[in-house]
């Protein structure tokens, strides 16, 4: 008698602790999932605030590097302090091998220009170095002026009209 009560606690307690154990892992599983979708959405909430401020002011990214790229530069030498550089990148340097300021240049170098200060700057971020520093000689013909933006000529095809045949021809 003793035996079979001590078997049917047993069995009680068992059953117990499984639906316990299943109900924990449903419990756990539900948490799993709420704690999936609040970061998923989490990310995207940080990801599109992130492509606003870029649609918003598109300069903010060149604006941000600029002034990055001017405080480390800064460190070397003293730059023009009454104008904002433009900024351009190297990204082919076979096409300006021929001029004097490129000879050294890499791509992903980047130069900035002080128009009104006449005065252009050569830098490897890769290597944090200042490679090049050469006056801005703008309207002359000499190789030391920096690279000067050449308009872009979009080709586009005019339609052609082709004669129609009509039954009465």
């Amino acid at each position: 008698m003793q035996d079979s009560k001590t078997f049917n606690n047993f069995l009680i307690y068992t059953c117990f602790y499984m639906y316990m154990y299943k109900k924990i892992a449903k419990i756990s599983f539900t948490i799993f999932i709420a704690i999936l979708i609040f970061s998923s959405l989490g990310a995207a909430g940080y990801f599109y605030k992130q492509y606003k401020e870029i649609k918003d002011n598109p300069n903010k990214i060149s604006t941000d590097e600029i002034k990055s790229l001017t405080t480390i530069i800064s460190k070397f030498m003293d730059l023009p302090t009454d104008e904002t550089p433009t900024l351009a990148t190297v990204t082919d340097k076979e096409k300006l091998k021929d001029q004097d300021f490129f000879k050294k240049s890499e791509n992903g170098d980047k130069i900035l220009i002080y128009a009104n200060a006449k005065k252009a700057i050569l830098y490897r971020p890769s290597t944090q170095k200042i490679i090049e520093v050469a006056p801005l000689l703008i309207g002359s013909g000499s190789q030391e002026a920096t690279p000067t933006e050449t308009p872009v000529k979009t080709l586009t095809e005019t339609p052609t009209e082709t004669p129609v045949k009509t039954p009465e021809d």
